[in-house]
């Protein structure tokens, strides 16, 4: 059975609408909000019921997660989001005087930014410049050197829909001394990651886009030997190994592997929602999502470049993932036009960018559908700027 017949029906927006914006937010499938209401239902009725099961789903997810992530269970913190894991691997990391890190145009600001916090060492950022994709892994390289502390990239860039390949980042960082900090926020549930294999030091991403859970819970992957040499930069009940009042400082220990991480009680209801949604993933395979998604996004790169459309996601199929960016005069206007077609995905005015981001429940049609309101938009556009004909009686 092709994978969108099998999972299409879990999720009811796509009776009415071609969603084709997963890495934004993602829709909830049934399960996703059925674990959601019983969860409510349960705090109404029995809050007793979940009091004695804190930590029950969170172990749960974090379990399912790893074996998404290609990872140890102890190896992750639940967070908040992306942002508050790349945030915890950068104040575990004390970099030398003179250090540097490098990073690309893949990166998001809260990547880099907690490097220049105030009270901080100072670290020279090397940055590689705007270009063709394609060059941007030979610029890191080229920017990279023994003082180098850490090499900051997104997985999957939001912005093109470029895919690093991580193992040569990896042995990139290496060769420097350094670690490696990526931001998988949209690549986790879309494509294998396998952190652990091809040597990941630190990974944050987020369970509301293509690990289809909801917004508000994220997470931190470290490497076992980071977690054990580098002490957190917070602390609370659930990190801290005591109980009973708090331990003089000497003595103070810290709980195992990534819990460390989680200095208080997380978001209940969204672990257990989140739970849900890697059931899905992991009952379809990420292998097989990979495949049916790049079968996808190959169709509309296909299917744009036909049109005369500027496609900025490269067309070979490794160096791309879900996501599908394309400049289109009047960005806006076309998302908001297709909008109106049952058609959803997402236009950046700033610099007339378009994002298309197809997932395991979508299927050729939605593809198809966004390239016809695409034809239908352009034709209006051409219509209106046609001069009035003028008529008369002579």
């Amino acid at each position: 059975m092709v994978l969108s017949e099998r999972f299409r029906p879990l999720f009811p927006i796509t009776r009415k609408r071609a969603y084709l914006f997963a890495g934004g937010l993602a829709p909830a499938a049934t399960p996703v909000k059925a674990a959601l209401d019983e969860w409510s239902d349960r705090w109404m009725f029995d809050p007793a019921y979940h009091r004695a099961r804190y930590f029950d789903e969170w172990r749960t997810l974090k379990d399912r997660l790893a074996s998404v992530l290609g990872a140890d269970s102890g190896e992750l913190a639940i967070v908040d989001n992306t942002s508050r894991g790349s945030n915890l691997a950068v104040q575990m990391i004390d970099p030398p005087p003179g250090a540097n890190i490098v990073t690309d145009p893949t990166s998001h600001p809260s990547a880099v930014w907690p490097w220049l916090l105030p009270g901080r060492t100072p670290v020279e950022v090397r940055t590689v410049p705007a270009g063709p994709t394609s060059t941007w892994a030979d610029g890191l390289e080229a920017a990279a050197d023994e003082r180098t502390i850490a090499v900051i990239v997104s997985h999957v860039d939001p912005r093109t829909g470029f895919r690093h390949d991580l193992r040569r980042l990896a042995d990139l960082a290496r060769a420097s001394g350094g670690y490696l900090i990526v931001d998988a926020a949209q690549s986790a549930g879309a494509v294998p990651v396998d952190a652990a294999r091809v040597g990941v030091d630190f990974m944050s991403g987020t369970m509301m886009k293509w690990l289809l859970g909801p917004p508000g819970i994220g997470f931190l992957y470290a490497r076992r030997e980071h977690l054990e040499a580098l002490p957190p930069p917070h602390i609370g009940y659930v990190g801290a190994e005591c109980a009973g009042p708090p331990p003089a400082p000497e003595h103070l220990s810290f709980g195992p592997g990534g819990t460390r991480h989680e200095i208080g009680l997380a978001d209940l209801p969204g672990i257990a929602a989140a739970r849900r949604g890697l059931d899905i993933l992991l009952e379809a395979g990420i292998p097989a999502i990979e495949r049916h998604v790049l079968d996808l996004t190959g169709q509309m790169i296909e299917g744009l470049e036909e049109r005369g459309v500027e496609v900025l996601t490269p067309r070979d199929r490794p160096a791309r993932a879900g996501v599908v960016a394309f400049h289109f005069q009047d960005a806006v206007a076309l998302c908001r036009y297709l909008r109106t077609l049952g058609v959803d995905i997402w236009g950046y005015a700033e610099d007339d960018r378009v994002r298309a981001d197809p997932h395991l429940y979508n299927t050729p049609a939605d593809v198809e559908a966004l390239l016809a309101g695409i034809d239908s938009f352009a034709g209006m556009e051409l219509r209106a700027d046609r001069p009035a004909e003028r008529g008369g009686n002579g």
